[in-house]
């Protein structure tokens, strides 16, 4: 169980979890049932991106800080939101590990922080697979 959690992460961002909650459930309206969201993460916050059927899309950028390279994750809206759910902090930080494929991201390590600045509380870990990113 330890081997899934990496003890350090270089590349995370911190967000509001009540900003990312609400983003993710507006942007995810346009998706078809198991249908993966786009988020990057950048120094400019989290943009959050997605495109359904008969050309629907939407895409919502909000505040957020970046630590490391700017990473992008394709992620499934209802675990993300699962996740989130259970973070009962006002931000919340997402790590993102690394693969020896440089081409097939890591686990997405979600923990509970209680403001911007500090680091990440251990009380909370949620892990969540990314999809494959289609180019």
């Amino acid at each position: 169980m330890k081997r899934l959690f990496p003890e350090s992460v270089d590349d995370y961002a911190v967000v509001n979890t009540a900003d990312l909650v609400e983003a993710t459930r507006r942007v995810s309206l346009v998706l078809e049932r198991e249908a993966a969201l786009r988020f990057t993460f950048s120094l400019d916050g989290v943009t959050l991106e997605a495109a359904g059927v008969e050309q629907a899309q939407a895409s919502e950028t909000i505040d957020g800080q970046l630590v490391g390279q700017e990473t992008v994750v394709s992620l499934k809206p209802s675990f993300l939101l699962d996740g989130l759910g259970a973070v009962h902090s006002e931000f919340v930080r997402l790590s993102f590990t690394k693969t020896d494929n440089p081409n097939k991201p890591g686990p997405v390590l979600i923990t509970a922080q209680s403001s911007k600045e500090p680091a990440g509380s251990d009380n909370y870990k949620y892990l969540l697979q990314p999809n494959l990113l289609l180019r």
